[in-house]
């Protein structure tokens, strides 16, 4: 008696499904830059023991909104808190929306995610957008906290983590051969 092998259905139905759907195969195995995620925590509490706040952040927040980059490090959050951010992880900068390099440099190498970078490899741009971020808000910066750019204002923190230079790079070319298509 002899075996036959056979080929499992799902290799021989893919192509003919992409054929169909008019997709190619390559725009389903590539990895966007700009695929984000959009996660919330009732109160700062909770979103600090699930992983989606920083250690940083203070107890007494509410309403915590987070879109956090896929392929980098990139995210930015907003959370009802007016109180004070704590000093020992949050330095405030010399000049409003201006972090100096060593400002940066002091604020990165006290973050783990991003330590081993040098300052200058990480881009200043946020690339994220949500209906809750005001524009132009990294630019009101007050404080650095770790690699958050932080500033409030009207009972609401507004935290931004930049990305590297090379993943805002990415998201701006992909972006641009969007837009011109």
């Amino acid at each position: 008696m002899s075996k036959k092998k056979y080929l499992p259905a799902s290799v021989l139905v893919l192509p003919f499904l992409l054929l169909l759907t008019g997709c190619d195969i390559n725009g389903l195995l590539a990895d966007s830059s700009e695929q984000s995620t959009t996660r919330s925590a009732k109160t700062s509490e909770e979103g600090v023991a699930d992983g989606l706040l920083p250690k940083w952040v203070p107890k007494g927040g509410t309403n915590a909104e987070l879109v956090q980059r896929n392929s980098g490090s990139e995210r930015i959050f907003v959370m009802d808190y007016a109180g004070d951010l704590p000093a020992k992880a949050c330095k405030p900068l010399g000049t409003v929306g201006e972090p100096t390099k060593t400002e940066l440099a002091n604020a990165y190498a006290s973050d783990d995610r991003i330590k081993s970078f040098d300052p200058e490899e990480i881009s200043d741009t946020r690339t994220l957008e949500a209906s809750w971020w005001p524009e132009g808000t990294e630019l009101r910066t007050t404080h650095l906290c770790e690699r958050f750019w932080v500033q409030q204002s009207d009972g609401k923190l507004y935290a931004f983590a930049p990305d590297t230079i090379d993943t805002v790079t990415n998201v701006q070319k992909e972006r641009e051969a969007r837009n011109s298509q």
